[in-house]
């Protein structure tokens, strides 16, 4: 008994032209409807990420004023960033790491940088910094600037963005520091105060 294989003709074997054509041209269709949602998709990518690093921010100034004792102050710049400062108990100057009598540091966070340069900041009636005590209680600006309460954050390179807000409120208040949808209503938990 002789096992005979008998091969593949050559025209057979693979992809033609044609089919491949095809495949071609449903995937650029594919990647034309997907293409405007993950447009949307990234733009609100940067709206939420723009918020954390916000809510972040305000959060790391109120823990720093707590784990200090001391005065702590965020400064939001709606162009460019934040930084946060803590008070020198010593002296009363905002410590900014610029000289060896000056160890604490500013905390800085560039938009730019991380993401959040195509986000738009919009805080409470021009405010831009928020002063917490050594109890992380929210305290009036140095300068009586009104205290910031709010951020709201859009992205205007998108047609229907999914806003969000940084809601600014002491420690036991009613709701805290946190970052919020002002779509949703006031009695959901992802809602704003």
């Amino acid at each position: 008994m002789q096992l005979r294989l008998n091969p593949v003709p050559p025209y057979a074997r693979g992809f033609t032209l044609i089919e491949l054509m095809i495949a071609v041209v449903i995937f650029a269709f594919l990647i034309l409807l997907a293409g405007p949602m993950y447009t949307d998709f990234i733009a609100n990518s940067r709206i939420r990420n723009a918020g954390e690093a916000l809510l972040n921010g305000v959060r790391v100034t109120q823990a720093e004023a707590v784990r200090r004792n001391t005065v702590a102050r965020f400064a939001l710049d709606p162009t460019t960033g934040y930084k946060v400062y803590a008070t020198d108990p010593a002296d009363g100057t905002d410590d900014d790491g610029r000289d060896a009598t000056h160890l604490w540091a500013v905390i800085p966070y560039v938009f730019a940088d991380h993401g959040a340069s195509k986000a738009t900041f919009t805080p409470n009636g021009g405010a831009t910094t928020v002063t917490f005590d050594g109890l992380g209680r929210i305290m009036p600006n140095a300068d009586t600037s009104i205290s910031l309460t709010k951020i709201d954050i859009t992205n205007p390179d998108v047609a229907s963005p999914r806003n969000l807000r940084v809601a600014i409120n002491a420690i036991g208040g009613t709701g805290g520091t946190k970052l919020c949808d002002p779509a949703m209503p006031a009695a959901d938990p992802a809602g704003c105060p």
